[in-house]
């Protein structure tokens, strides 16, 4: 099983009970985000124009950054596409970023 995105307590790598809202593929189950996509659609994201995007952490302490893939330009917005599905990336709770669908953004 991929790795998640995000730190997840008591998360289970072998457990693949909750699914990926963009592929399908089976993730482990996070309350806090039943609708978090998987780490191989993560690295999917891009902008409005597709052009690829890298979201992390700022510090040690949390943060949330977005940046252009191929010249690390700072983009200023959470909103990303997957497939052409409109998404919202953000810092997770425990660490790590975390994307989900714009429906389903908590």
């Amino acid at each position: 099983m991929p790795p998640l995105t995000f730190f997840q307590p008591g998360a289970q790598p072998d457990d693949a009970s909750q699914t990926c809202p963009i592929c399908g593929k089976g993730v482990p189950a996070s309350p806090r985000y039943p609708n978090y996509v998987c780490s191989a659609c993560f690295v999917e994201a891009a902008d409005e124009d597709g052009y690829l995007l890298d979201f992390h952490n700022i510090s040690m302490t949390g943060g949330f950054e977005a940046v252009y893939r191929a010249t690390r330009q700072r983009r200023d917005s959470h909103i990303c596409y997957i497939r052409g599905i409109q998404c919202y990336a953000n810092e997770a709770r425990f660490g790590g970023i975390v994307i989900q669908p714009i429906s389903d953004k908590s």
